[in-house]
């Protein structure tokens, strides 16, 4: 009986624990700060899933040997300030698989002199 219930507890509790991120783009909150708490949960292929492809996308890689200490991932148009407003360009920087930071920027990603708005992601 013993080995039964184990068995039982050993085959759902991956079920009972698991995040899940299977989510699209549609039900992803826009307004910045739901984003984040949101965003901070997913690993670069779960945003991949929901977002799809970055408008741009820049490895940053030691010169020595190539090996890719970050990412820096743009998207347009995803998200809202709070006044209601959608900014231009949402940047995503990475460390290895997660978000680090986020800025919400009022431009299309070039060079400006344009205000941002730049948030420390809180590991869970």
């Amino acid at each position: 009986m013993k080995n039964l219930l184990l068995a039982m507890l050993l085959i759902t509790s991956p079920k009972l624990f698991a995040y899940e991120t299977d989510i699209n783009k549609d039900s992803l909150p826009v307004d910045e700060k739901s984003f984040i708490e949101v965003i901070k949960h997913f690993n670069k292929d779960d945003i991949l899933k929901a977002l799809g492809e970055p408008a741009s996308k820049e490895d940053i890689k030691v010169k020595s040997s190539s090996e890719i200490l970050g990412s820096v991932w743009q998207y347009h148009r995803i998200n809202t300030s709070a006044d209601g407003n959608y900014y231009p360009t949402t940047e995503l920087d990475f460390l290895d698989e997660f978000v680090e930071t986020v800025v919400f920027i009022n431009d299309n990603g070039e060079s400006s002199k344009s205000p941002s708005q730049s948030y420390k992601i809180q590991k869970p």
